[in-house]
């Protein structure tokens, strides 16, 4: 195959200048005070709107533009921003290796063909379908004739690039096509970049089959509020780019609008899905293209496509993630195989070697592109998911001293990709998140070796804690802990304590089974407490420990440990709650109630680990102390 002109030839040097960019004012200001009488562009009512938020487009921050709320269906719209000239060719070359290589998210681009009863859809269009990868799929992956009409740059690209079918023009209602109608027509992230949605969902309209369906995308603007995080709001909000932001309720009436009687919409992870037909039709969300359809879709495209290193590289690293994701373990290997020689050919680097692979960018005063330029020569755009997926590969293999230095390779490789994306002002959530995900597994994997080093990389995340995901962040803080003080360097990890204690707290307080990740931190609390001399403060969590446990011979060394502990912890727990509660009663006799009601809600606090058993000391007095926690 001839390889696209825009593509950038690997080099096997790195680009190290450095520089800085310099922001003086944020790119989005709330508003609330400007009203202007306007059209909604979605259920058509007229009214005064008031303004939401003024925004900056990514390219032009010294720019504003002001965003209207309709209050009736509560869609969002730009009435003052141009259409954006999505024909510059500006960058080409860096767009398309971004958009290949990490930008375009395949997994969910395909997502709809399977929504509305795929088995009846023998025809398919995709308008604005971009680069045309979902069209590839159509034809390629499910057998359909499909096509993408789209007059832009990068769907000629596409074209050029993928060989599927493509028409370099703009649909319209007064234009039929040759091959339609169509049993399935999608508009993907499309119409939000339109600023009179009628004109074009009646063209939409016009290309659906009678017995076909019609599937959109778009942004969600339930999604826009104040306090909403800035990546949350930036590939919403774009000022210069999505005109029109849709509720539900807004692309329902729309879509009635332009004559379709059956609309289903859903809002789900910041976007809109909606199916409109003319005749009732079966619809599922959640529904998927077959794996295995997808897995040899992507191996095949891999192979026939392999001349070209950017589009190899999109093909070849989706296939490794999707391998693991799908437990194919032999399959992954493959994937990874065949990844890692072309990449030591292509760029001199080599995952055999994590230690080597240390990306580096700095952005320079003059000269930003060429700057990218050299490291996208020097490096694929997507290699930080393909070492966090080597790793997973290597740790699911046992190799978990190569499964540590690879999530390092992939938290270097993230700081760098993030620095380049924001000079591109772009952004890949997936690469930022694989970049977290490794730093997490990393700090687990260091644990038996370095846990003083393990536990001091957990407490440096913990800034980050809202970015992170929310599973594994606690697993490893739960894990780093556990397996340093089980494994008898405690000390080490003893800055984590206070953090395992309030996670375990919380789940006991609401009477939660605990996981076994969980039991074995219990236990290792419960064995500093015991080494401490705190055998009341250790037995609790020893019980806690062997309720969670799935093993029998586990379960035993807790009840064991329990045991040993529990008959002189017993009596002196209870002469220690007797006299908590004297205390208590001593306060109050002296009049300080203040101090008493602390007192009390600590003692009768259901947090506790030894909860039960200070219910069991005290039995009815212990509803004259609950008093306290309603007390004024």
């Amino acid at each position: 195959m001839a390889i696209s002109p825009l593509t950038i030839k690997p080099r096997r040097s790195a680009a190290k200048k450095q520089g800085e960019k310099l922001w003086v004012e944020h790119w989005v200001v709330w508003r609330d005070e400007a009203f202007r009488e306007l059209r909604c562009p979605a259920c058509a009512t007229t009214s005064v709107m008031e303004k939401t938020l003024d925004a900056s487009p990514p390219f032009e921050p010294r720019k504003r533009y002001a965003l209207y709320r309709c209050r009736p269906c509560g869609t969002l719209h730009y009435p003052d921003a141009p259409v954006f000239a999505y024909e510059s060719r500006k960058d080409a070359d860096i767009a398309r290796k971004f958009y290949i290589e990490v930008g375009a998210g395949l997994d969910a681009m395909i997502a709809p063909l399977a929504w509305a009863e795929p088995e009846t859809v023998k025809s398919y269009l995709e308008v604005g379908g971009g680069y045309g990868f979902s069209v590839d799929f159509a034809a390629r992956g499910l057998g359909w004739r499909a096509a993408n009409i789209d007059p832009s740059f990068i769907a000629r690209t596409g074209a050029s690039d993928l060989g599927h079918a493509h028409l370099p023009e703009y649909l319209s209602a007064e234009n039929p096509l040759p091959n339609g109608p169509f049993d399935r027509v999608l508009s993907s992230e499309v119409i939000e970049h339109v600023p009179d949605p009628d004109p074009f969902l009646a063209a939409l309209a016009s290309a659906v089959a009678k017995t076909g369906a019609l599937v959109i995308t778009t942004p969600d603007a339930g999604a826009v509020y104040e306090g909403a995080s800035d990546d949350a709001l930036r590939p919403i909000i774009v000022a210069g780019h999505h005109l029109v932001i849709f509720t539900a309720t807004g692309l329902k009436h729309a879509l009635e609008r332009a004559g379709f009687d059956h609309v289903s919409v859903i809002a789900r992870d910041q976007t809109l899905y909606a199916v409109a037909s003319s005749h009732p039709i079966d619809v599922d969300f959640t529904a998927r293209p077959d794996r295995e359809i997808y897995r040899r879709y992507l191996r095949d495209r891999r192979d026939a496509l392999a001349e070209d290193p950017t589009l190899h590289a999109g093909f070849a690293v989706r296939l490794l993630k999707e391998c693991i994701h799908s437990g194919q373990w032999d399959a992954a290997r493959d994937a990874h195989d065949d990844l890692a020689t072309r990449w030591r050919r292509d760029y001199g680097f080599d995952f055999s070697s994590p230690e080597s692979i240390r990306p580096e960018f700095s952005l320079p005063e003059k000269n930003r592109g060429r700057a990218i330029r050299k490291f996208a020569a020097n490096y694929s755009f997507n290699l930080t998911i393909a070492l966090f997926y080597a790793a997973r590969l290597r740790e699911q293999d046992g190799d978990l001293d190569k499964a540590e230095a690879l999530y390092r390779a992939c938290v270097r490789s993230a700081q760098a990709a993030a620095k380049v994306f924001e000079a591109m002002f772009a952004a890949c959530r997936e690469t930022e998140d694989c970049g977290r995900r490794a730093a997490l597994h990393a700090a687990i994997l260091a644990t038996p070796k370095t846990p003083e080093r393990a536990a001091r990389e957990i407490l440096a995340l913990t800034p980050e804690a809202a970015h992170l995901p929310p599973d594994l962040w606690r697993e490893a803080r739960l894990r780093v802990y556990a397996d340093g003080v089980l494994s008898g360097q405690g000390d080490a990890v003893e800055p984590l304590a206070i953090l395992v204690r309030a996670l375990l707290s919380e789940s006991l307080a609401r009477d939660e089974p605990l996981s076994a990740t969980e039991g074995y931190a219990a236990g290792a609390l419960g064995l500093r407490a015991e080494h401490a001399g705190r055998p009341i403060e250790a037995a609790p969590w020893y019980r806690a420990a062997a309720d969670a446990m799935m093993l029998d011979s586990e379960r035993e060394v807790f009840e064991t440990r329990y045991r040993a502990v529990s008959p002189d912890a017993a009596a002196t727990a209870s002469t220690a709650i007797e006299q908590a509660y004297a205390e208590i009663m001593a306060l109050e006799k002296d009049g300080r109630t203040h101090r008493a009601r602390q007192c009390a809600r600590h003692l009768v606090d259901p947090a506790r680990p030894d909860h039960d058993e200070i219910v069991s000391v005290l039995g009815s007095r212990l509803a004259g102390l609950e008093r306290y926690n309603t007390a004024d």
